[in-house]
């Protein structure tokens, strides 16, 4: 099964400045736009139905590859990406000038790409060069390492021009953000205090607001000032908290969505966008499905009785088989374990913070790994990766283009290992997997400078009060 993932084009990147207000100077428009973004599907979920509709390991396109249509339009890899999917559909039928096959010449435009779960096999599967040869690169520069924790090597990004929307629970998160360091002398439990950050940050209409600004960037009527994911003092100092404490006692992690369990018929994302029978919830776990397909071999592969998994796609907590001492996906009470985000519906109307709230559990595991799977989710970039780096956990990524979710995010300098790094560093250094302690501090340094309202860090004080007061509310 092609494994793909969705890429959200927005608009222009800015650079940063020194204080939150310099970092997101400057509001969207909240201007009114058509119903539908460039599909007759309807309105596009918080993702961009079908622009940008990639791989889940980085695949170059070939630049000089391009097709020349009937009325003189240069289309190339890049620009069909961008197309809504009826039109990238036609257009990877083309063959280039060249004599090249667009479906060859531009893989995450025709989203033919290498299923990414043979990655620990001898023989690569059918369009896995690209990704074999990034592996054999990775165990050639690991050859010359003196310790597992030598820095990774630089990570060079040539999507300047991309942006992808942050997501509802994002957006209430950083709501929250703004609204504790408003009133950041007050007390955590604070009931009415709570009720008031409710009610200002958790309305589907400040929400709703946000998605047809995002639309907006995308058909490029306003600019996209909103240049870092920004995270509440509730999770950095619960996080902080645990890390504080911590031993550092579970070698690997990854807490989220495993499987596709909607009954998939092995469509492409390109052919489902288009029936008649389109779920935008549906799509959203074919994307994480198919683009988490590494996470599993990597699993049985590399989990030890001293790392966590924790498969928040596990449904039915009595039928569940574990994979090994490792799958804590049922609790010890015999229900079913962690948070699930994608269970709590925005699309109701109905008020709610659940979604975005504190989970104090969740980051107590994060704070006790030394390293914590990050794939993509339903867009090409994931906010673990974030809350991992909060925690002092470092991240491993399938590709460095989910290393955040515009150019400015990920050329911040955090530090990180793709899955062929780790896979080599693993195999030059076998053994216990240590602690990257230093990566670790360089990453937060560089978190609480760029993503996050608190003006002054000396002020984060470890402890979980906010956390767990923001957890109780509704």
């Amino acid at each position: 099964m092609t494994r793909l993932l969705t890429v959200v084009v927005l608009g222009a990147v800015a650079s940063a400045g020194k204080t939150w207000r310099e970092k997101q100077a400057g509001a969207a428009a909240d201007e009114p736009i058509k119903k539908t973004i460039g599909s007759k599907k309807g309105p596009p979920a918080w993702w961009n139905l079908g622009h940008g509709i990639g791989c889940p390991f980085f695949e170059a396109e070939d630049p000089t590859w391009h097709w020349v249509g009937p009325k003189g339009a240069k289309q190339t890899c890049n620009a069909t990406q961008k197309k809504p999917p009826e039109k990238r559909a036609r257009l990877c039928r083309q063959t280039g000038a060249s004599g090249v096959a667009a479906a060859d010449a531009c893989p995450n435009a025709c989203v033919r790409c290498c299923a990414g779960d043979s990655f620990l096999d001898a023989s690569p599967g059918p369009r896995c060069e690209t990704v074999a040869r990034e592996f054999a690169d990775a165990a050639a520069a690991a050859a010359t390492l003196e310790s597992f924790c030598d820095d990774p090597p630089p990570r060079r990004h040539d999507d300047a021009n991309r942006t992808h929307y942050p997501g509802p629970r994002a957006v209430e998160s950083a709501c929250f953000g703004r609204f504790q360091e408003a009133h950041v002398s007050a007390l955590p439990g604070d009931a009415a205090l709570s009720r008031d950050m409710q009610a200002s940050c958790c309305n589907y209409q400040i929400l709703n607001r946000g998605r047809r600004n995002a639309s907006a960037i995308i058909r490029g009527t306003i600019e996209d000032t909103h240049r870092y994911l920004m995270f509440p003092r509730s999770q950095i100092e619960a996080a902080r908290h645990y890390a504080a404490t911590s031993k550092r006692d579970v070698d690997l992690n990854f807490m989220g969505r495993l499987y596709d369990d909607d009954g998939d018929d092995g469509a492409s994302l390109l052919d489902y966008a288009l029936r008649k029978d389109y779920d935008p919830v549906v799509f959203s776990s074919r994307i994480a499905a198919r683009m988490r397909a590494w996470v599993l071999p990597f699993v049985k592969r590399y989990f030890t009785a001293d790392s966590v998994l924790l498969d928040t796609s596990v449904k039915d907590a009595a039928s569940h088989v574990p994979l090994g001492a490792y799958d804590r996906s049922v609790g010890g009470d015999g229900a079913l374990a962690g948070f699930r985000p994608i269970a709590l519906n925005f699309t109701t109307g109905a008020t709610t913070c659940k979604k975005a709230t504190c989970d104090p559990a969740y980051y107590e595991k994060l704070a006790r790994s030394r390293f914590t799977l990050a794939p993509a989710g339903d867009m090409p970039w994931s906010l673990r990766f974030f809350e991992a780096v909060m925690a002092g956990s470092v991240p491993i990524l399938s590709s460095k283009e989910h290393a955040g979710r515009n150019h400015a995010e990920k050329t911040l300098g955090y530090k990180y290992l793709l899955v062929s790094e780790y896979v080599a560093r693993r195999t030059r250094f076998p053994g216990a997997v240590p602690y990257c302690d230093k990566w670790a501090a360089h990453n937060l340094a560089i978190f609480l400078e760029h993503q996050s309202y608190i003006a002054d860090p000396s002020t984060v004080r470890p402890n979980v009060d906010r956390c767990r007061a923001e957890a109780d509310m509704p």
